[in-house]
């Protein structure tokens, strides 16, 4: 099976080509912004390295979130238009669980959120196996997360890892991580859709005074 995976939750664009398990081409770049301009690109860069075309790809494993609203939908759209054009089915991973992927053990995936708040998750994860989930994922404030991690001692993960006052371990989902987890998912149990686990900061507005 040849798997394409794509990262664009955080800052890092991120890709990589997986052939029967091996990387063929990998790109990881840590960017901020301008996700939107460097994806395509860098897809194309990696199919020409790879001497592979399109059509080649079997499966797409895209993360869905948490991260930035941006990121997160560009890399969604393009994953969602090429499983569309090549007929590929696409493989929808959470941005916590491909951290905690790349971990052994008992691991704390923790992306950083806005005003002092974070997204975490614990995991178990053997090696080469899809990781077994031991907490629900959510968006806490930093001293919960900091009590979580002490409840259950482990590895963390992520660009929150300070939040947990911890130093981090990796704080970007590797690439090639994530297209060797999204080759053992069920695609039909993990479909492409963004994953949202903190409520809109914009509300909607109550009425100043009674309306009949």
């Amino acid at each position: 099976m040849t798997v394409l995976s794509i990262d664009t939750c955080e800052g890092s664009c991120s890709a990589a080509l997986v052939r029967a398990g091996v990387a063929v081409a990998v790109r990881q770049e840590a960017i901020g912004r301008g996700h939107a301009e460097r994806l395509l690109p860098m897809l194309d860069e990696m199919m020409a390295e790879s001497g592979l075309g399109y059509d080649a790809v079997d499966r797409i494993a895209v993360t869905i979130g948490p991260g930035t609203f941006t990121g997160l939908r560009i890399g969604l759209s393009v994953a969602r238009g090429l499983g569309l054009a090549l007929d590929a089915p696409v493989v929808g991973v959470t941005s916590l669980q491909a951290l905690a992927a790349g971990g052994e053990g008992t691991v704390h995936a923790v992306v950083m959120g806005r005003g002092g708040q974070g997204y975490h998750q614990c995991f178990s994860v053997a090696p080469g196996m899809v990781p077994e989930v031991r907490s629900e994922a959510g968006c806490f404030d930093g001293p919960d997360i900091e009590t979580r991690v002490a409840a259950t001692p482990g590895q963390v993960v992520g660009s929150g890892a300070a939040l947990a006052g911890m130093a981090c371990a990796g704080d970007a989902v590797d690439p090639v991580v994530l297209a060797l987890l999204g080759a053992q998912l069920d695609a039909a149990s993990n479909p492409p859709e963004p994953a949202y686990l903190r409520d809109a900061d914009a509300a909607k507005a109550k009425a100043l005074l009674p309306v009949e």
